[in-house]
């Protein structure tokens, strides 16, 4: 039991360090040493869990990718009819606010290729378009990559909306064509 509980509190400084690099410096400039230092641990220590800072950043990928996969395979798709009922985006609102500041690193990074893991994670849940009048892969890469810049832009936000709200915005928005939506700005 105090081995876990050691491995996740170096785990939990690791990635405060890793967001706080990450977010001062870039992925580039991130190196062992440093992450070594901001997260007070010894570098032996890091190797013992990592490979190296590429290793550290597939991590932390690979936990945010299958946390999605797993709300978005115990959780209906959104349906327009139903109210109030969990479905998976409202759960991948809640899940991603609690991980916002790794989220944000991970999706700004050139680094990281969490926004394109996501996406494709997002094209399962979206499904094919119904429109003859647009090429499928046209509508699936407007839909997948709003919903993408939807979640970058409301957790870049300061101070940042609850999953709540964003949500209910982000429901809002789907059913809105560009026009309407700029439209409503427009006094």
């Amino acid at each position: 039991m105090e081995t876990d509980a050691k491995m996740l509190a170096t785990e939990v400084k690791l990635q405060r360090a890793f967001v706080q690099l990450m977010t001062t410096e870039g992925f580039d400039r991130l190196t062992v040493q440093r992450l070594s230092q901001a997260a007070q641990i010894n570098r032996g220590t890091f190797y013992l869990h990592y490979l190296d800072k590429y290793d550290l950043l597939t991590h932390f990928e690979n936990e945010l990718v299958s946390r999605v996969q797993d709300i978005f395979q115990r959780y209906p798709k959104p349906e327009p009819t139903a109210s109030g009922v969990p479905d998976a985006f409202s759960q991948l609102f809640k899940y991603l606010y609690r991980q916002r500041q790794l989220a944000v690193v991970l999706l700004n990074s050139p680094a990281s290729q969490l926004r394109s893991r996501v996406k494709t994670l997002i094209l399962t849940v979206t499904g094919s378009p119904q429109s003859p009048a647009i090429p499928a892969e046209l509508a699936q890469e407007l839909v997948a990559q709003g919903v993408l810049d939807f979640i970058t832009y409301w957790l870049a936000q300061t101070p940042v909306q609850s999953p709540q709200a964003a949500y209910e915005l982000f429901k809002q928005t789907r059913e809105l064509s560009p026009q309407e939506l700029l439209r409503g700005n427009q006094g």
